[in-house]
Formats: structure tokens, sequence, C-alpha cells
């Protein structure tokens, strides 16, 4: 699951839902985080690490890239929070959970109550870059994609989403990343080809920039 399909504006990138699950979910991943806490029932919920029996006050934390699903729901209810990547603060080259930015904003966000709709251009512009991830994009190439000049494209992102289109787009390479780097035994110079990042040292960074560790570092830190 990308985050695009959870959060309802991009500049904001939290989310939460109430579930009653009926029925096992089969194994998933997602390019975010999520916190689910148990509030009734009982099941068993499933992931890399292994096999845990949930109970009401269970609570399960997910980062991005991991996988899980629930067996045996008996009757069970559980409320989710999603937090986008780009929610969590750095400090000293490492994620550091829970620290949110001034405001618990992204950079560039607005303030609460002053959201602005996502202009139907950008919302088709995201569209493009989501479909290629691993595409030669350039400003150029985007607009043309959706009838606008570059220039006006980047102000148009900047007051819907807080982040230029490019930034965008290095967002959702690595989130994708991290989900390769989670899932597959692919090595990181293929992982970074696949997402739009063929050289090695540009993968690096740029995957650094949005989770304050390199793709090794990632892997072996939350990959059990």
């Amino acid at each position: 699951m990308l985050s695009n399909e959870v959060f309802a504006d991009p500049r904001l990138p939290v989310a939460g839902e109430r579930i009653e699950l009926r029925a096992d979910v089969a194994p998933h991943s997602h390019a975010f985080f999520e916190i689910a806490v148990v509030v009734a029932g009982r099941g068993t919920h499933v992931s890399a690490a292994g096999e845990v029996e949930l109970a009401p006050d269970s609570v399960v934390v997910l980062r991005p890239g991991e996988w899980h699903g629930y067996v045996d729901c008996d009757g069970l209810v559980v409320r989710n929070a999603y937090l986008g990547a780009d929610v969590f603060g750095l400090l000293s080259g490492a994620l550091v959970p829970g620290a949110l930015l001034p405001g618990g904003l992204m950079p560039g966000a607005a303030a609460p109550g002053a959201a602005v709709p996502v202009h139907p251009a950008v919302q088709h512009a995201m569209r493009l870059l989501e479909s290629d991830l691993g595409g030669a994009w350039t400003l150029e190439r985007l607009g043309a994609g959706v009838n606008l000049a570059p220039g006006y494209l980047v102000r148009l992102f900047g007051r819907s989403v807080g982040l230029s289109p490019m930034a965008y787009l290095n967002r959702i390479r690595a989130e994708r990343a991290a989900g390769l780097l989670i899932e597959t035994e692919l090595p990181v110079a293929a992982i970074g080809a696949l997402v739009g990042w063929p050289d090695p040292s540009h993968a690096t960074r740029r995957f650094r920039s949005v989770f304050g560790l390199s793709p090794s570092q990632y892997r072996s830190a939350f990959r059990p």
C-alpha cells in the first residue's frame, strides 16, 4: 500500500481508522508507519518476526516496508494509526520515532484549517509519477504530461502538497525501496535501479534523505 492510498492530504501524512476483522487478512506491506491497538476480541498477528497472539490492549508497530497480516480472528477490533515517514524527525542520522516536526506538519505544509485543495493537475502529476517510479522524470517531462509549464507546476505542487514534484518523487521512490529492502533479497543496487536510482551512491543519498539511514542500514535494522 502506497501513501497516496491512505492519506487524503499529502501535506499531512497522518490518518486513522477503526477496523473490525471478521476474517483473515492476507499478508501485505505498507509504505508508511502503522500503529495498531487491539480494543476488543482476539486473533493472531503474523509477520516476518513470527506469530503473536493478540488480546485487548495489544499493540503492533510496523515500519515502512514491513509485511504483516492477521489470522484466527475472533471479534478482533483494532484502531490503526498511519504515519508517513515524513512526520518523523531525524537526529544524528538516525530515525527517531515519535519526533514530530513542529506543529505535526511536513515541511512546507499549511497549518490546520488553512488547507488548500489539491489541484487536479497536481493529482494527475502524482499519478503519473507513481505509475512509473523508475522512469527518467524531469520537470519538463512531467509538465508536458499534465500540459503545464514546469515553473507553474512547481508552484501548484508547493501550494497543494508542500513539496516540489521532484521531492515528492524522491519520497515515493524511497518508500518503494524500503518495501523492497524488507520484502526481497535483491541487492541494494538492483533496488535502486528499479525505483529510478541507477547510480548506487545517488540512491544511498536519496534514500537517506527520507529515512535517515542508508539502504543497507535500513535493511539490517528492520528486516528480521
